[in-house]
């Protein structure tokens, strides 16, 4: 079951988003295939926004193709952004919300598996010009 958090949209209406448990992150950790690293996958390569989006995406994974920490960056905000833009909340929202569930061993985990999905992304790409 998806954690819960209250967002208020009117001083009279609250509405419930779900965000991810900390179940959800670990089973992401080891399984490529779950919800959160399909559809992250999807906004990456550019299904959410276009071609744009995705040409965006990829310069940048290019340029730092060899730069952990530059596609960690990446990794996380480009989470954050697709988590915020699928539940209606601010990637600042989600942000700390991962920050209070999931252990920093379990993000860092995460972390390495959202930067692979970001290589794969061009990985083609850069292994034809090596």
């Amino acid at each position: 079951m998806a954690a819960l958090a209250k967002h208020k949209t009117t001083k009279e209406k609250t509405t419930m988003r779900d965000l991810p448990t900390e179940n959800e992150i670990k089973e992401s950790i080891t399984d490529h295939n779950t919800w959160h690293r399909r559809f992250f996958r999807c906004w990456i390569d550019g299904s959410y926004l276009g071609f744009k989006h995705y040409q965006r995406n990829c310069d940048e994974i290019r340029k730092h193709y060899h730069n952990d920490s530059v596609l960690r960056a990446c990794a996380i905000n480009w989470f954050c952004d697709f988590i915020a833009h699928e539940e209606n909340c601010s990637p600042r929202t989600v942000q700390r919300h991962m920050l209070k569930i999931v252990s920093r061993d379990d993000l860092e985990a995460l972390n390495v598996e959202l930067i692979d999905d970001l290589r794969d992304l061009v990985r083609e790409d850069m292994e034809q010009e090596a």
